[in-house]
C-alpha cells in the first residue's frame, strides 16, 4: 500500500506539471512562429512535421517500442511498458538561408515542438495526450512596385503570423497477438493573422492596410493499425493510418483602412477543410536492436475548400525512410554502446503550386538518444538538413538546418525494491 501511495503521489505531481505546461504552452503557441519561410504565405501555411515518434523518426507508422509514444500511429501505444509513465517535451531550432536570384537572406527560429505524456492503462491498452503544432505562418515579404507610366513607386508589405495546433488524445488497443488498432481524437485550434500594407514613396504612415484574422476551433480524428509477422528473432510490421476530410469551424475578421479611415470592417463564419489522408508503412525489426522502416503519405488537398471556395492546392505525396539502432545489448558499459542511433531521409512533393512550380522539400537527418541515469529517461537530439522550393521563375529556395532536442522522462510504477 505504501508503494502504491508513493507511485500515485509521483503520478499526481507529473500530471499537475503537465496540466500547467499544457495551459502555458497552448496560450503561448498562438504568439510564436515556427517558420520564417515565405512559402507559409500560401495555403494554410507551412505544414509542421507530424512524425513525432522522435525527432529523427521520419518514417514511423510501423514502429513500436514500449518506451516511445508513437502518436503518428496510435496503434503502437498498445505495446507501452506497463511499468512506465512517459513524459516528453521537445524544442526545435531552425536556421534558414533564403535565395532568390542574386539575393539571399538568413533567418533563425527557436520554438516549442511537442508536449506529451502517456502510459499503459490496462493490459493491451495504451493512452497518451499530446500537444503539437500543425501549421505555421511566419512570412514577411516586401516588394517595391513602380507606378505605371511614371517614376514613383509604392512599398507593398505582406506579413503573416500564427498557426494551427493540435491537442491529441491517443488510444491504442491490442486486438490479437499480432494485430493492434488505434484512434487519435484531435482538437484543432489556433489563430492566423495576415496583414497587407501599402506605403507611398518617401515613407510615412501606411496609405492602405488590409488586416485579416482567422480564428479556428474544430474536431478531427484518424485511425491506425499495425500487424506484426514474427520470424524467430526477426519481425515485419505493417502499419496503416486513415484520416477523413473534416470541416473545421472558423471565424474570419477583416478590416480595411485607407488614409487612416476604416473603409471596411466585417466578421463572417464558415469552415475550411482538413484533407483526407492515407498512409502506409513497412518496417523490419532484427532482434531488439535494429529497426528499418519506410512510409508513404498521401494528403488529398486538391479536394479541400475554404469558406466554400476552392483552395487551389495540390495533393501531397511524402516518402520517408528511417533506421533506428540501439547499440545497448543489455550489457553495455561504455558510453557510446549505450546510445540509440537514428537516421532518416524524406522527399515531399508539398501541397502548393506557385507560378506553375511544385514547392517540394527534401532532406535527411541523423540523431542520437542518450539514456539518463538509472533508466529515468532519455535525451534525444537530432540534426536535419533540407531544401524547400527552387530558384526557377524568380522563386525562393530555402536551405535549412534544424536541431531538435527532446526530453523523455520515465516514472516507474509499482516497482518493488529489494535491499540486501
Amino acid at each position: 500500500m505504501a508503494r502504491l501511495m508513493k507511485s500515485l503521489k509521483s503520478v499526481g505531481k507529473i500530471c499537475f506539471l503537465i496540466v500547467i505546461g499544457l495551459i502555458y504552452v497552448s496560450s503561448d503557441l498562438s504568439a510564436q512562429n515556427n517558420t520564417s519561410s515565405p512559402y507559409s504565405y500560401y495555403g494554410y501555411g507551412e505544414l509542421m512535421t507530424q512524425d513525432i515518434i522522435n525527432p529523427a523518426g521520419l518514417a514511423s507508422l510501423s514502429y513500436r517500442d514500449g518506451g516511445v509514444l508513437n502518436i503518428n500511429n496510435p496503434a503502437a501505444l498498445s505495446q507501452l511498458d506497463s511499468l512506465k509513465f512517459i513524459f516528453q517535451f521537445g524544442m526545435t531550432a531552425k536556421f534558414s538561408k533564403l535565395k532568390q536570384g542574386n539575393d539571399d537572406d538568413t533567418f533563425n527560429d527557436l520554438n516549442f515542438s511537442k508536449l506529451a505524456f502517456g502510459f499503459r492503462a490496462a493490459p493491451g491498452y495504451g493512452v497518451a495526450v499530446s500537444l503539437v503544432p500543425y501549421t505555421s505562418l511566419g512570412y514577411d515579404i516586401t516588394n517595391i512596385e513602380y507606378v505605371e507610366g511614371g517614376s514613383d513607386y509604392i512599398i507593398r508589405s505582406l506579413k503573416g503570423t500564427g498557426g494551427l495546433n493540435q491537442l491529441v488524445l491517443s488510444n491504442g488497443f491490442r486486438i490479437t497477438k499480432n494485430l493492434s488498432l488505434g484512434v487519435n481524437g484531435i482538437y484543432i485550434f489556433g489563430n492566423n493573422s495576415r496583414d497587407e500594407s501599402i506605403i507611398p514613396r518617401g515613407g510615412g504612415a501606411s496609405t492602405y492596410l488590409n488586416s485579416s484574422k482567422l480564428i479556428s476551433t474544430g474536431l478531427n480524428f484518424n485511425v491506425g493499425a499495425q500487424y506484426q509477422f514474427n520470424f524467430v528473432d526477426n519481425s515485419i510490421i505493417l502499419g496503416m493510418k486513415y484520416q477523413p476530410k473534416v470541416g473545421v469551424r472558423a471565424k474570419r475578421e477583416v478590416e480595411v483602412v485607407n488614409l487612416g479611415v476604416i473603409k471596411y470592417n466585417d466578421t463572417d463564419r464558415g469552415r475550411y477543410d482538413v484533407p483526407e489522408v492515407y498512409s502506409v508503412s513497412l518496417g523490419m525489426k532484427k532482434g531488439k536492436q535494429l529497426w528499418v522502416g519506410a512510409d508513404y503519405l498521401l494528403e488529398k488537398w486538391s479536394e479541400t475548400k475554404k469558406f466554400e471556395k476552392e483552395n487551389q492546392l495540390v495533393d501531397r505525396n511524402k516518402f520517408s525512410l528511417a533506421t533506428i539502432y540501439k547499440a545497448n545489448d543489455g550489457y553495455a558499459t561504455k558510453f557510446f554502446k549505450k546510445l540509440t542511433y537514428r537516421f532518416g531521409a524524406f522527399y515531399d512533393t508539398g501541397y502548393m503550386r506557385v507560378r506553375d512550380e511544385r514547392i517540394k522539400t527534401k532532406g535527411f537527418s541523423f540523431g542520437v538518444g542518450m539514456p539518463l541515469a538509472r533508466g529515468k529517461g532519455m535525451i534525444n537530439m537530432s540534426f536535419e538538413f533540407g531544401q524547400m522550393g527552387l530558384t526557377a521563375n524568380n522563386l525562393v529556395r530555402e536551405d535549412y538546418g534544424r536541431i531538435n532536442i527532446e526530453l523523455n522522462l520515465f516514472e516507474n510504477w509499482f516497482i518493488k525494491r529489494k535491499y540486501h
